[in-house]
């Protein structure tokens, strides 16, 4: 439902950390497992070159390439489930990435399942924007997170995308409980994700809310394109059942505050900007806020920014 990341300059350093860390495990390994893992890898992205020449030259762009392919690549990918059976990258992602807070890929950065959500930096659920996601790191305590990494392809169906960093997507316990292995038509990776829905009552804007009582106030997704199958298998609609209320409260007020309204309240200096108006109004955050915030993408489909 919405995009990450959030903030496009963090995607590039969590990119490099994440491909350098399994670079320098697979560096670590002897010449068979490199070997054999090159030619699993050879048959998805075909490279004429010998192995043992790239090492000399230090070129370990084949493993980075694969590792960083981007998410029309793995989908390519993912239409044939026979060449991504083998399982080097899922034992790393179960005994090394994801195996507790002091388990690392890699000893010499620290990497490891947490560090990957620090470098994007999302707290709130990509999939239904209604969950935070937290690290919890305190001194004399162990550090846990309440987040979870789904593969947006399965690792127990395509387990050689098991590390692959455009399809380990950080979640909550719900959504993540919810999907388990089904496969979802988009991946929050997609830019145009948040335009693949719009999520407002089935009743007609510029309605009397006088008239709504909060309990028909049933906020719809009209998904489209891949949003379809997010929307039904996560069950969306449903759990949104519970913010009804959010959801009668932004459309009153935006009866009241018309954009008339806004521009006469700035121009009496109520708000400094209409930016600020809506920040205050809507809870609608300015471009530089460092705060993430859940049901931005409700608030502002309502407001209709």
């Amino acid at each position: 439902m919405i995009h990450i990341p959030l903030d496009e300059d963090k995607l590039e350093p969590a990119k490099t950390a994440h491909a350098k860390a399994i670079i320098n495990y697979v560096k670590s390994k002897g010449a068979t497992y490199q070997q054999k893992l090159y030619n699993n890898i050879r048959k998805l992205t075909p490279n004429a070159q010998n192995l043992e020449d790239l090492k000399q030259k230090e070129d370990w762009s084949w493993l980075s390439d694969f590792i960083l392919a981007d998410v029309l690549t793995l989908k390519s990918w993912a239409s044939d489930k026979t060449l991504l059976q083998f399982d080097e990258f899922k034992t790393i992602y179960s005994t090394k990435f994801c195996n507790g807070a002091t388990v690392y890929v890699d000893s010499r950065t620290n990497y490891n399942a947490y560090a990957f959500c620090r470098n994007l930096d999302i707290t709130v659920c990509p999939y239904c924007d209604e969950e935070f996601l937290d690290i919890l790191e305190s001194n004399g305590k162990k550090t846990v997170r309440t987040m979870e990494i789904d593969h947006f392809y399965p690792k127990s169906e395509y387990p050689a995308l098991a590390m692959c960093f455009f399809n380990l997507v950080p979640s909550g316990q719900n959504c993540n409980g919810i999907k388990l292995k089904e496969l979802l038509g988009m991946n929050p990776y997609e830019s145009n994700i948040e335009t693949c829905t719009h999520l407002y009552p089935d009743f007609p804007i510029g309605m009397n809310m006088d008239k709504v009582k909060v309990s028909d106030c049933t906020i719809k997704f009209h998904p489209i394109q891949g949003m379809v199958q997010n929307v039904t298998k996560l069950r969306l609609e449903e759990r949104y059942e519970r913010h009804k209320g959010i959801a009668h409260k932004y459309i009153t007020n935006m009866q009241f505050y018309s954009n008339e309204k806004i521009d006469e309240l700035v121009s009496m200096g109520i708000f400094s900007s209409k930016e600020m108006a809506y920040r205050d109004l809507f809870d609608i955050s300015l471009p530089d806020d460092t705060d993430q915030k859940l049901l931005t993408k409700l608030r502002r489909d309502i407001v209709g920014q």
